[in-house]
């Protein structure tokens, strides 16, 4: 079969593994930047044409046909991103995340009122309008509090704010510059550690405890934190699993936190990094996204 890998850094480790792991198992893939295609509506069939320019020297290419594509491309190319898949599904093409849950998963509001609406624990969180009043804000959610502008991945964009003053300072600084920004409680318990989830189709098929750095809340990789292997009950599996499906995605990174309360979801990733947690479990989790999304394409057909 032939794969799309739509990604700009053809080079991420992720990249590699997923396209290595094709080829293994047979399969061909290509990698794509989403920000050079042009996407054509026509009237006679095909209908719905893509080309592809390498840069900006070359002329555009009309793309061939694939089997399946893999999105794996990052906030600033959503848009676009998300667009190529809905041309692809429209030519119904099997995408491993499809447009819809990929830009859900994007939105750090919009996934977590579906994480709640289908009756799965989030901490108590607040998005803020630009003329609600940001100490009545604050008040609201406590402190310490979280703030997190609705992208952002690797950490970026969230903040600790130990005090309530600082939190209505952040949060005036970012409405002011039209960020919109989300207030989320804090959970001290948690003692700066989360719990990632690799989830693809209905199995958890990887699981790590991350655990911040000295001086540092947020527990990411690319900020410095550490990683190792945990196992997890089948009831805290199942939440990873029915976090993934309320967003309606196949494949997802979900990050889970252990407040008083029980375990909450603090987000759900459409498209998770492979490099920390596959060293850590020394899983093969490229090799089961290619075998799950070949059963996608066979059980269209």
């Amino acid at each position: 079969m032939k794969f799309l890998m739509l990604c700009r850094e053809a080079r991420l480790y992720s990249c590699q593994r997923l396209k290595n792991a094709a080829e293994k198992l047979g399969h061909q893939m290509d990698i794509l930047d989403p920000n050079r295609f042009l996407l054509k509506l026509e009237q006679n069939a095909p209908h719905f044409s893509l080309y592809y320019q390498e840069n900006h020297d070359a002329k555009p290419v009309l793309l061939s046909e694939y089997d399946a594509v893999l999105p794996r491309f990052g906030t600033a190319s959503t848009q676009m991103g998300c667009a190529v898949l809905r041309h692809f599904a429209a030519k119904s093409v099997p995408c491993l995340n499809e447009a819809a849950a990929f830009s859900s998963a994007r939105d750090k509001w919009q996934s977590l009122q579906l994480l709640q609406q289908a009756g799965i624990a989030v901490p108590p969180t607040a998005f803020v309008g630009k003329e609600f009043e940001a100490q009545d804000s604050v008040s609201l959610i406590g402190s310490p509090s979280v703030l997190k502008t609705l992208t952002g991945s690797q950490g970026i964009g969230v903040i600790l704010a130990e005090k309530p003053q600082s939190a209505v300072s952040i949060l005036e600084t970012l409405t002011e510059t039209n960020v919109p920004v989300l207030l989320q409680e804090f959970v001290e318990e948690a003692h700066n550690a989360d719990i990632r989830c690799f989830v693809v189709g209905d199995k958890v098929v990887a699981t790590m405890l991350r655990q911040s750095k000295a001086g540092e809340f947020r527990a990411n990789f690319h900020r410095g934190g550490s990683a190792q292997s945990i196992q997890l009950s089948d009831a805290e599996n199942a939440i990873a699993i029915n976090a993934t499906k309320a967003l309606g995605l196949d494949v997802a990174g979900v990050d889970l936190i252990r407040a008083k309360t029980g375990l909450l979801v603090l987000e759900v990733n459409a498209s998770p990094g492979l490099e920390l947690i596959e060293k850590t479990n020394g899983a093969d989790i490229a090799s089961q996204m290619i075998k799950y999304l070949v059963r996608k394409i066979v059980g269209k057909n």
